[in-house]
């Protein structure tokens, strides 16, 4: 499968030859076989999915991205896909109880 967009009927990113879908099996198999022995090897369908909500989420917010995911709530887009931020480093304040002159 090489990357190409050719136009088709539907719009698609990954269209058949024929311009169809392509079946999400074909899919998941091609890539399987691209990323085995990269380092790639765990990334999968769904971790693209989940990026892609995170993304949008940045700059349109939850909704936005429930909506290009096709959720009918953000609940879901925001509790499964959406990638929070990483906590503050509290390290240095939490090294106080490490220390003899803690209050």
């Amino acid at each position: 499968m090489k990357a190409r967009s050719e136009p088709n009927p539907h719009n698609a990113v990954f269209a058949t030859g024929s311009g169809t879908w392509v079946s999400p099996n074909n899919v998941r198999r091609t890539w399987r076989k691209i990323r085995e022995g990269t380092v790639f090897g765990e990334v999968t369908p769904h971790d693209f999915r989940r990026t892609v909500a995170t993304l949008i989420a940045r700059e349109h917010g939850s909704e936005g991205s429930a909506e290009q995911l096709g959720h009918t709530s953000d609940k879901v887009t925001k509790d499964h896909y959406i990638q929070r931020p990483p906590a503050p480093d509290f390290r240095e304040t939490l090294e106080q109880f490490r220390s003899d002159d803690a209050p």
